[in-house]
């Protein structure tokens, strides 16, 4: 900090870093709080919940994401559930996959954002004009953010012209990561789960860099005579079901609400109307 002013270079200069649930045994203190109360006690019955859910081979666990978890520091225990066989599908806040994870897979950073959450040094005006972005008290290079969007550009622009769901983009996605050198050695959700045939739901898909890179496609294809590529939220929906009706069992392992965790839930409903409709009965609840 030179003459009491913040450059853009040190202001970008402290990378989040992901913490390693792999470096610490957690379950003592969970056991702990099975005697107190409020959320203490409920978040050890969660975490009993889930271990049961675990336990039982015939249950699929679906892990809802949404909030602000990447750039927050929760990638790589993600990608640990992930490795471990703990997930068997997510769904998840586009801003989670594309502009925070995607991104980072691309090599990009998530910054600590100088002084206290509630004072940022740096005034949002000045940020700005620096192409700063902030998220409370972390920042993004605009410029990098501008890159995830030519990215996901380059991604939407190997498909066909029609609809598909969000799965099959972000499956693109990760084989975009893993099958390049120059991304194939960064940590990614998207990347590991396209390793491991984790699928990956994004109801609202447009509402992150995956709306620009789709903007732009159709902009180029109406310009230049093609076909669009399109996103469909009935076939994510449609797929997501499928998954609940091919398994005995569902369980929600849910990291945050909003549009995710009701897109989960209401898989429910879907998959009884279904087996209605075949002259089923209805697997029950989630």
């Amino acid at each position: 900090m030179a003459n009491g002013k913040w450059t853009k270079k040190e202001l970008l200069s402290r990378p989040v870093e992901h913490i390693d649930i792999t470096a610490f045994d957690a379950r003592p203190i969970i056991d702990s709080y099975r005697e107190m109360a409020y959320s203490s006690r409920t978040l050890a019955h969660a975490a009993d919940i889930y271990s049961m859910m675990l336990k039982d081979k015939d249950c699929a666990v679906i892990l809802t994401l949404a909030g602000s978890l990447i750039s927050a520091g929760l990638k790589k225990a993600i990608i640990t559930l992930i490795e471990n066989n703990m997930v068997d599908a997510i769904v998840s806040t586009g801003a989670n996959i594309v502009d925070q994870d995607f991104f980072e897979g691309l090599g990009f950073k998530h910054y600590i954002a100088p002084g206290s959450p509630e004072a940022p040094p740096v005034d949002d005006m000045t940020l700005r004009n620096w192409m700063i972005d902030r998220i409370y008290d972390t920042y993004i290079d605009e410029d990098d953010l501008r890159a995830c969007d030519a990215a996901t550009h380059e991604v939407f622009n190997q498909f066909e012209p029609g609809a598909y769901s969000s799965r099959e983009f972000i499956e693109a996605m990760g084989a975009f990561l893993a099958n390049n050198s120059k991304y194939a050695k960064n940590e990614s959700i998207v990347k590991t789960c396209y390793q491991k045939r984790v699928p990956i739901f994004v109801p609202a898909f447009s509402d992150c860099s995956a709306g620009f890179g789709i903007v732009l496609q159709q902009t180029e294809a109406i310009e230049q005579g093609r076909g669009l590529v399109a996103f469909d939220s009935g076939k994510d929906f449609r797929e997501l079901t499928d998954i609940k009706l091919a398994c005995k069992d569902t369980g929600l392992l849910m990291m945050g609400g909003g549009v995710p965790k009701n897109f989960a839930q209401d898989i429910v409903v879907a998959a009884e109307l279904l087996n209605e409709r075949k002259g089923g009965k209805a697997r029950g609840d989630i």
